[in-house]
């Protein structure tokens, strides 16, 4: 559509601008990171906070550095390495991830976003390892990314744009070269900016084409700047 060929630049632009004066809050959505280090990490992100996640996440990795290491793991070890008791339904899934790759003769986190569907992650966790992991060039779209693209493209979109849709914007915005750094970044600023009930959009790397900015500051839209 016109309006992503009007703004994919100016938003590739803003998003790394925003990666350049701030730091990735999860250290597992970053260049470099194992395809265990994601896996571990994008499990323990669902349905916790960021503080949790973050905080158990170094611990987990101390205890189980690798996945040999987790593969051999008792309930209470899992337990301890958690920290947190509510999360202990979460030592139990990735004892069962672990477990289930095992059965199928696979000693690793496989490079398949099928055989990582079918143990139950969910499409985006399964591309931020795909991403973060392998390097591959696919877009991660968490519920926070999703929303910011729909505020992008309120004006051109359906009123209740398909998952599909959104995941094929998040693709055509991906630049060429350096996308991990980019889905880093934009994860960070859409959790961290675009929220739910009060967008900071006046704290925003993109506000001047954004459909729902424009509609809520003052602030020049792309065909005024000089």
């Amino acid at each position: 559509m016109e309006a992503l060929r009007t703004k994919k630049g100016r938003i590739q632009e803003g998003v790394f601008s925003w990666t350049s004066s701030n730091i990735a809050r999860y250290p597992w959505r970053r260049v470099g990171s194992t395809p265990y280090e994601v896996l571990i990490g994008e499990i323990l992100i669902e349905k916790t906070t960021y503080a949790v996640a973050t905080r158990v996440y170094g611990s987990f990795l101390r205890h189980f550095p690798s996945f040999s290491a987790l593969a051999e793991a008792n309930e209470d070890e899992l337990a301890r390495a958690l920290d947190f008791s509510y999360l202990k339904r979460h030592g139990t899934f990735i004892k069962s991830v672990i477990q289930d790759l095992l059965k199928k003769g696979i000693a690793g986190v496989p490079k398949d976003s099928y055989a990582l569907r079918a143990l139950g992650l969910q499409a985006h966790n399964i591309n931020a390892i795909m991403c973060f992991g392998y390097g591959l060039h696919l877009a991660v779209i968490d519920s926070n990314v999703s929303r910011m693209l729909s505020r992008l493209f309120h004006d051109s979109l359906p009123a209740q744009p398909s998952r599909g849709l959104i995941q094929a914007i998040g693709e055509a915005l991906l630049p060429d070269f350096n996308a991990g750094h980019y889905n880093s970044s934009l994860l960070d600023l859409a959790e961290r900016i675009c929220s739910v009930a009060r967008p900071l959009c006046v704290q925003c790397s993109v506000p001047d084409v954004c459909d729902h900015a424009s509609t809520n500051v003052d602030i020049p839209s792309i065909d005024s700047k000089s």
